[in-house]
């Protein structure tokens, strides 16, 4: 039934199933035989008919049902009478002589399924299958016919392992490819015919299966396929509907083109215990960057919708507002959803080193223009935000390049002046640079380039000679919003502050304005209270002078923290609940007392504000605060408002992960431990805030110490909070690089390489 059809549960079937039979129908698997092209072979044929059986179930009257018997005979009759040129021709027949046969009892669609068991050299079948009837066209199913090719039986050097690499073992094949219905008019007689597609494949390097199916000629493996150097299924079963979806050359009928092809591939003995590991793959052309032999690559203006890399950068004038505010006006337009953003990176402007320093980053957009209206966009924005002419690779107040768009390859040199562009070249050729490809990789690592075949990821290997010669850094800027609705930017002297990552370990330090916190609880209530222990910060170095001759000592101060955490609603189990303007009058008077402070160090200095209430975190921000902290990581019930405050202020937001109440729900053993159950819980949230627009350079993450973990649970946190942030905990399995740009959309753990905020001072695990 599986292999008929994913059968529709709202209706009743009726099934003949395997019908045995001796046919005409095409060449057989000696087909080179003199004579022997269109010889009588074993044939199956099942047939499946949506059918309501419940007036013949409730009356007992087989007239009110489908006789399988009489559809035996109907189908035995029309399969032996002629000869078929192909397996398609023969299921299309019994089809429409099925719907006529029955079209009194009310048959209306039927599918067909046509095997060979000895059509194919090392496969236990190969055949098609067709959806015919008066409702059919209207269905998923009736789209196209399918080419089938089942239990291909091959043998290859397939694995990872070392004596995987030293002999051959097993590997079974099944196929379902799409391809144009099939009729006497428009169909080739002899079916589908992919002599080109053999001998394209059989040139290419490493190659693998060669595909000859309408014609239901054999499978082979050219000599050195047995010999492949593949080491997973994963790349075997990728390869194989790469070299099925290859478009024809123009001697082959266009109907015969595969539209779509599912591929399963297993290894029977892989694993001891199991009858096979194995891998299912579905893809369509465009998943590859293929385009039809009839529409070059260079020629076409891209699909309805799309998916694009939009790089940008910015050394003039505050670097992270002219970023952040060309993001915005991408995004208020209607052709355009922001999908995902990257990291940012300062690092040195690249042909003209006597500038500044540029920011730089990367975004994944969806958009239903055109590349060169995209590109006459993207400059529009650059204008809008303040960017001048200036020489070649000179300082840019933005910069916004298209780096690829869906797969495409694309060049023109021609003058647009309508649109104000005068060359577009896709992909960007700025990907030889290891700034576009940093940008890109905390992304789409795996995506590969449609014309280097080069993964982003390996591009960023071969630029920065394996990762040890680049001058990138990671950076986290602290824009407040007052920066965002001024229309001038600001002068460089007045930019934005930041944080360099992976300098040194930054310092918070906590002030709970709170009656009743499990560390300081009632000590800093008081607003003078607060403010002594804000001043306690900052301490006085002296050093010896050379500006003169006699060495004169003095007094710098410098403060000992990076960061003043101010919260004013306790989180420790079994606290009060306080309304949000109770929490908001705690929290206020000491973000403005600090950031009026007459010591220059501290007002200057960056505060946190700890809630997960979004009008306390709106007042915050507007009083001076720099970002925000929230122990429910944005998803608190009835607290949906912060995620809109964070992404409207566009400022930082520490992600703690929680499960409530601090003191309870401490087991992860269904989720494999504490590690993975906070990749996977926090994961989701952080990957929910980047979805609604939240940058990805302004998210820290935080695996909440203490909240909701066993005192064990507390020390594995502390031992491998590195594996917390990896791209993957098992290293020895290998991402699958892929060709869609549209597939590489959320192919990044959400976690992966953010940096991590450690709230284990105080906890009450240490010391046991």
């Amino acid at each position: 039934m599986a292999f008929l059809t994913s059968p529709d549960r709202s209706t009743d079937w009726i099934l003949l199933n395997n019908l045995s039979l001796t046919t005409i129908s095409g060449p057989s698997q000696w087909s080179n035989k003199p004579g022997s092209s269109l010889a009588p072979q074993p044939t199956l044929i099942s047939v499946g008919i949506p059918f309501s059986i419940a007036l013949a179930g409730g009356t007992d009257h087989l007239p009110h049902s489908i006789h399988y018997g009489n559809l035996a005979k109907l189908v035995q009759k029309t399969a032996t009478q002629e000869k078929f040129g192909c397996t398609e021709h023969l299921a299309v027949a019994v089809a429409e002589a099925a719907l006529k046969g029955f079209e009194n009892e009310g048959m209306q669609d039927v599918y067909v399924v046509v095997e060979k068991p000895k059509a194919l050299l090392h496969a236990k079948s190969a055949g098609a299958r067709v959806v015919r009837g008066t409702n059919s066209r209207d269905g998923e199913d009736a789209q196209f016919d399918q080419i089938l090719v089942k239990d291909l039986e091959l043998t290859a050097v397939i694995g990872i392992h070392p004596w995987e690499r030293e002999m051959k073992q097993k590997v079974t094949v099944n196929l379902t490819m799409d391809v144009a219905r099939w009729d006497a008019s428009s169909g080739s007689p002899s079916g589908f015919d992919c002599g080109a597609l053999v001998n394209r494949v059989s040139e290419v390097r490493d190659p693998f299966l060669i595909l000859s199916i309408g014609k239901m000629a054999d499978v082979f493996l050219s000599k050195h396929a047995l010999n492949s150097s593949y080491q997973t299924v994963e790349a075997l079963v990728t390869s194989i509907a790469e070299t099925a979806l290859q478009p024809s050359d123009t001697t082959t009928p266009p109907c015969t083109a595969v539209q779509r092809i599912t591929v399963s591939v297993s290894k029977p003995s892989a694993l001891m215990f199991a009858d096979s590991p194995e891998i299912i793959i579905t893809r369509i052309p465009s998943d590859f960057a293929l385009t039809s032999a009839s529409t070059p690559a260079d020629k076409k203006e891209g699909p309805e919708t799309a998916v694009a890399a939009i790089a940008f950068g910015s050394n003039v004038g505050d670097r992270f507002v002219n970023i952040e505010r060309a993001l915005r006006m991408l995004e208020v337009h209607p052709e355009v959803k922001v999908l995902e953003t990257s990291f940012l990176y300062e690092g040195t402007a690249m042909y003209v080193e006597d500038q500044r320093d540029f920011v730089n980053g990367a975004a994944l957009i969806s958009t239903s223009l055109k590349p060169l209206d995209l590109l006459a966009l993207l400059k529009n924005v650059e204008m809008e935000v303040g960017r001048t002419p200036t020489f070649r690779w000179g300082p840019r107040v933005v910069d916004l390049d298209l780096i690829f768009y869906n797969e495409l390859l694309y060049s023109s040199e021609e003058v647009d002046e309508a649109r104000g562009v005068k060359k577009l070249v896709v992909p960007h050729e700025r990907l030889k640079e290891a700034t576009a490809d940093c940008d890109s990789k905390s992304m789409i690592p795996q995506f590969v380039h449609p014309s280097m075949n080069l993964s982003v990821e390996a591009l960023l290997r071969r630029v920065t000679n394996g990762g040890r010669e680049t001058s990138l850094r990671k950076v986290v800027p602290f824009i407040r919003s007052k920066s965002l609705s001024t229309s001038d930017g600001r002068k460089e002297e007045e930019e934005t502050p930041y944080w360099v990552w992976g300098e040194r370990t930054k310092i918070m330090a906590v002030i709970n304005t709170t009656p009743d916190s499990f560390s300081d609880g009632g000590d800093h209530a008081a607003l003078n209270d607060a403010m002594r222990f804000v001043d306690s910060f900052i301490i006085s170095t002296t050093s010896a002078s050379t500006a003169s001759s006699a060495s004169t000592p003095t007094t710098a101060q410098q403060s000992m923290v990076d960061v003043i955490d101010i919260g004013g609603h306790s989180t420790r189990p079994g606290s009060k609940e306080i309304s949000p303007e109770e929490e908001t009058d705690r929290v206020i008077p000491v973000i403005e007392a600090v950031r009026s402070s007459s010591n220059a160090i501290t007002s200057r200095t960056l505060i946190s504000v700890d809630t997960y209430r979004g009008s306390v975190a709106k007042a915050a921000l507007e009083a001076g605060a720099d970002l925000v902290n929230d122990v429910y990581a944005l998803t608190r019930e009835g607290n949906d408002d912060i995620l809109n405050v964070i992404k409207e202020a566009g400022c930082p937001v520490v992600m703690m992960h929680s499960r409530g109440d601090a003191g309870e729900d401490k087991d992860y053993d269904e989720l494999g431990g504490v590690i993975e159950g906070i990749r996977v819980e926090l994961g989701k949230k952080v990957q929910r805030a980047l979805d609604a627009g939240v940058r990805r350079w302004n998210v820290i993450v935080d695996p909440g110490i203490g909240f909701s973990k066993t005192v064990e649970g507390n020390l594995t946190i502390v031992r491998k909070l590195g594996d917390i942030t990896s791209p993957s905990l098992s290293p020895s399995i290998k991402p699958t690089p892929t060709r869609s740009l549209g597939s590489s959309v959320h192919s990044v753990h959400p976690l992966a390489n953010m940096p991590v905020l450690v709230g284990s001072s105080r906890k009450s695990y240490l010391g046991k």
